[in-house]
């Protein structure tokens, strides 16, 4: 049977989510069909193995000649029930909304001792909330505007505070999520042929220049830093304003938002570096590592592989040497399993080569699997270097022969990719036949090419040679 939205749908549910959904299709407020009780159970028990349309039709209809359209009907209507199933399981977990949605009904109904007490519990729970993100305004603003129009005829022409807390919670939901989404336009924008319109963002900018955000909304603060940086190379204040409140934003912003922040702090910091700005190079580590360890930077515990690699690679350029092979021992177990022993093996490879322990580099290089494409293509490229700074042409000959072949028939590799890694293979052959009267011609060919991996490297094998 082939794939349909209900299958896919269905796909996803936990046993214990199958419970309740069950439990709502016998439900006779939900479904008063008993055709879609026998479909859901047997979906239930079957679900995740090949399925042929009579076989579901007839769970459902037993003894009914198989109709067509009568499968897409019951199938169609278990589908509503699944999708409204999986809306009300979000509006419970939210918790915010579903209460908002039964204080509208309260007021108007007129049962103001149900709404009241119902809305100081909503009121605490924002107020002691540790997420101060553009969500948290956003329900502050929803709820503060509801009990400021049920008040507005009691207060006609009256002073009403709930007016001025819905503005305020308003304001700081549209500067906060306006200047998010400004950042992540800007940062878009070097990789997009068609520019984004950004609009009233020098706006907001020039409101909080005049009007900094009060302690009450971090997000606000923290997105305007970003903003900063994104939009002044120079902007070592506003980076080490933002740098100094990470640790204070992990309690009040949510996970994602602040392992957004952090990213664009080491963005700044990364730009800095390519402007060979060393000191730049502990700041990026510093983040790193208080992003790891504190878990900001982890996803349901694991560690990214580029974190993992990125850390190590500017723990090797800073020359912490015995703290990067300690690093990779400890760290190891944090990355996804599907890509835990390459990882360990290469960035292992890396240490020991960037330490000159080549035949140590080599066993572990011997023993990346290229799980992932990156692994495969720089493995290649550290044992091109090795082969190159010992002398081992002709293991490097036949390194190179291979490697182009590889990157030619590899159909998943971009073009640009393809180049880059084509190009170096192109190079370094050249390098390694050049005489003494060519080098400086190719050495003005290696700095002219823009799709090149390892040039600096390049440029210094070239250097060394004269």
């Amino acid at each position: 049977m082939e794939r349909s939205k209900l299958l896919d749908l269905l796909s996803t549910f936990t046993n214990q989510e199958w419970r309740d959904f069950r439990d709502m299709v016998r439900s006779p407020y939900f479904n008063r069909n008993e055709d879609l009780v026998k479909l859901c159970d047997w979906l239930c028990k079957n679900i995740g193995r090949p399925l042929e349309r009579n076989a579901v039709f007839e769970a459902a209809l037993p003894g009914v000649r198989f109709q067509e359209a009568q499968m897409n009907h019951i199938m169609s209507e278990l589908l509503k029930l699944g999708e409204q199933f999986v809306g009300m399981a979000y509006l419970e977990k939210n918790g915010f909304w579903s209460d908002y949605f039964s204080l509208q009904a309260l007021s108007e109904r007129g049962l103001d001792k149900h709404y009241r007490y119902l809305f100081e519990k909503k009121q605490q729970a924002l107020a002691v909330g540790s997420d101060l993100g553009s969500r948290h305004y956003w329900e502050q603003y929803r709820l503060n505007d509801l009990e400021s129009n049920r008040l507005s005829e009691q207060l006609a022409g009256k002073y009403n505070v709930f007016v001025q807390q819905t503005s305020d919670a308003l304001d700081y939901f549209y500067l906060a999520e306006k200047l998010r989404l400004v950042c992540f336009m800007l940062t878009s924008e070097r990789l997009l042929s068609v520019p984004y319109q950004i609009r009233m963002a020098e706006e907001a900018a020039d409101y909080l220049s005049r009007y900094p955000p009060p302690e009450e909304a971090p997000a606000v603060k923290a997105y305007f830093l970003v903003f900063q940086l994104l939009n002044a190379p120079e902007a070592h204040t506003a980076f080490e304003q933002l740098r100094d409140a990470l640790p204070a934003l992990q309690s009040r912003l949510s996970h994602a938002e602040t392992e957004e922040i952090y990213q664009y702090a080491i963005n700044y910091c990364n730009l800095q570096i390519i402007q060979l700005k060393e000191n730049y190079l502990s700041e990026a580590f510093n983040l790193y590592v208080q992003g790891i360890e504190s878990g900001v930077m982890l996803k349901n515990g694991q560690l990214s592989p580029w974190h993992f690699k990125n850390i190590i690679k500017l723990a090797l350029r800073l020359k912490k040497y015995d703290w990067t092979e300690q690093f990779i021992q400890s760290h190891a177990r944090l990355l996804p399993a599907d890509l835990r022993e390459d990882a360990f093996h290469f960035n292992l490879a890396e240490l020991y080569y960037y330490t000159g322990q080549n035949d140590k580099a080599q066993l572990h290089l011997n023993q990346v699997e290229s799980s992932d494409i990156s692994y495969n293509l720089g493995a290649k490229i550290m044992l091109a270097k090795i082969y190159f700074e010992t002398d081992a042409f002709d293991p490097l000959e036949s390194l190179l022969h291979a490697f182009v072949i590889y990157l030619r028939r590899n159909r998943s590799l971009s073009e640009d990719i393809r180049r880059t890694y084509l190009n170096f293979a192109s190079l370094l052959q050249r390098l390694m036949q050049a005489r003494p009267d060519q080098r400086a011609a190719l050495r003005a060919k290696i700095e002219s090419t823009k799709l090149l991996a390892a040039k600096t490297w390049l440029l210094k094998m070239i250097g060394s040679l004269d």
